[in-house]
Order: structure tokens, then C-alpha cells, then sequence
């Protein structure tokens, strides 16, 4: 990942991402379970919509209720994101599962559907992402592990952060397990409580109210890395070198939509802006575009990122 270090390079930068055309996936070594697709959400028709640039298949879903909760994740470990929603007022999830369109539907007894923040991820190391739900009031983690099930009687409490912390979890110690962790707003820092040996890891990180909390592996060491998106600038606090690499790509209106776009198993910057997606290929690396939504749309990879807030 090479960061952009003079104004002449951003303005060359911005304007090969206004006009390149399609282009094939980057070559190289590729993820096992292949690119992200292109998926979004349309909150006034109701209806998911995945396509993928390799293949152009196209599929449209209505699924879900105008007040439930988007989250989306690979829960039947096909590598694709299945349509899912979480009902506050019951605590369940509803899900949609890609690779046999069946519907699961999971429910955590003991919801509080006020403070409860649902953050579907892999705790559990099986490939599948678990069911899970941060309370803010108690610091509490409730988890289902897809290993078990998604049993209530086998669910697991743990505990990290408070009230007014975001949860981030995602595999930042490469064991193939997500860790529990939180951006606190009042410090700046990220609190990481690592699966491998239970240490918690601190790192002071961002700026709260500015930043849109983009954690994921850009570097492809297997590892998530703390990072941020602060109007039109990728952050990233590189988990190879412990240094950050700023990244200019996209502007402040956009929305951060990274994922792994090009299948080599690393995240890829990329943005939403108006129904069109602008990717920056981790795997040549190249600028490609893809035309596929309206400015209305809700990009799923979206929404594994978390705003920040001012304390």
C-alpha cells in the first residue's frame, strides 16, 4: 500500500477515479472464497440487490421490515453476505441465507433493544459469523456461536467497554477468530481484547466526531488493522509496521465501503458515491469503477464500519 505524499499525486489520483472504465479483477494471489460482490440495500422498495462484476448475476431480495436493523454477514460461510435483519423489539434476527435461500431465524432472549448494538462477526473461528449483541449499559457481549448452533442455553457473556463506546470487532491477531473490541470517543482509543491470549491491547487512534471507523486487513497479513476514514483520507495504522499510512481516495461526502473487491484475500479502499463505486485494487494495484445502485442505496460493506462520535 503505497500512500499518496504530494497534491500533484491526489489531483492525478482523483482524476483517474472520475474516468477509468471497468476493469477485469486484479491478478495475483487470490481468497479462497473469491471478490466481494457489489451488494446494497434500498430502504424505500425494501429490496437487497447483489451483482457481481466477474459474472454480472444479478439477484434482487425483499426481505426484512422497514424498522429492522441491517446486518448483513456470511453467516452460512459461503463467502457471500446473506440478507439479514435484526428486530429490536424481540431481539431476533432474521436471515436469509445465500447459498440455499433458506430463512434462519435466531433470536437472543433478553434483548434490550434500547442499548443493544448487533454486531454479527466470526468468534468463533468456524468461517460462519456468529450472532452477537453489545450492551452499552452493562459492557456486556452476548454471543451465539454459529459452532453451537446459534443455541440460547450455549450463548457466552463477555465484557469490554461501557457505556458510550462503538464496538469494532474484527480479527486484529490473525488467530481466525474475531476479538471483542470498542473505539472509545472520550480518549481516541481503541480497546482490543485479543482471542489468542486474552491481553487487551490499547492504541490511541483517530479523532472521535470526524472519523468513520474502518477497521479491516489492508495489508493482507491476515490481520484486521485499526483504521479510519476522515473526509476523503484513509488512515490506517498498518499492523505489519506499526506506522500509519494515510491514503487519499474519495471525497468527504462519500461513503467508505471496503471490502475485498478484487479476491487476493486483502481489503480494498473503496467508496459509494451516487451509484457508482470507486475501488482502489490492492491486487495490481488499479482504479476501477463499477455503476451499480442509486444515490439513495445503503452499500452493505458499509455498514461493517461505524461512525464516530463526539464524547
Amino acid at each position: 500500500m503505497k500512500p499518496y505524499s504530494s497534491k500533484l499525486d491526489r489531483v492525478f489520483a482523483a482524476a483517474i477515479v472520475a474516468t477509468i472504465a471497468i476493469v477485469n479483477a486484479a491478478a495475483g494471489q487470490r481468497s479462497e472464497k473469491g471478490p466481494s460482490d457489489f451488494a446494497l440495500f434500498n430502504p424505500a422498495k425494501g429490496v437487497w440487490y447483489t451483482t457481481s462484476a466477474e459474472d454480472c448475476a444479478f439477484v434482487a431480495t425483499r426481505w426484512g421490515q422497514a424498522t429492522d436493523r441491517l446486518v448483513p454477514a456470511d453467516y452460512d460461510g459461503d463467502g457471500k453476505l446473506d440478507n439479514a435483519v435484526w428486530r429490536a423489539e424481540n431481539g431476533t434476527w432474521y436471515i436469509k441465507r445465500s447459498s440455499d435461500s433458506k430463512a434462519q431465524i435466531v433470536r437472543i432472549n433478553s434483548t434490550d433493544g434500547v442499548s443493544d448494538e448487533p454486531i454479527p462477526a466470526d468468534f468463533d473461528g468456524d468461517g460462519k459469523a456468529d450472532i452477537a449483541v453489545f450492551r452499552a449499559t452493562s459492557g456486556e457481549w452476548i454471543v451465539l456461536e454459529s459452532s453451537k448452533g446459534f443455541e440460547q442455553s450455549k450463548s457466552e457473556v463477555r465484557v469490554l467497554g461501557r457505556f458510550g463506546d462503538i464496538p469494532v470487532a474484527a480479527d486484529y491477531d490473525g488467530d481466525g477468530k474475531a476479538d471483542l473490541a470498542i473505539f472509545r470517543g472520550s480518549e481516541n482509543r481503541w480497546y482490543i481484547q485479543q482471542s489468542s491470549d486474552g491481553k487487551t491491547r490499547v492504541e490511541k487512534f483517530g479523532k472521535a466526531g470526524q472519523d468513520v471507523l474502518v477497521p479491516a486487513d489492508y495489508t493482507g497479513d491476515r490481520k484486521a488493522d485499526i483504521a479510519v476514514y476522515r473526509s476523503g483520507i484513509w488512515y490506517v495504522l498498518s499492523s505489519e509496521t506499526g506506522e500509519t499510512e494515510p491514503f487519499v481516495f474519495g471525497f468527504s461526502d462519500d461513503i467508505a465501503a471496503p471490502g475485498d473487491y478484487d479476491g487476493d484475500g486483502t481489503a480494498d479502499f473503496a467508496v459509494f458515491r451516487k451509484g457508482t463505486w470507486y475501488i482502489y485494487d490492492s491486487g495490481k494495484p488499479k482504479f476501477r469503477t463499477f455503476d451499480f445502485g442509486t444515490e439513495n442505496d445503503i452499500p452493505l460493506n458499509s455498514l461493517s464500519t461505524r461512525k464516530s462520535f463526539s464524547p
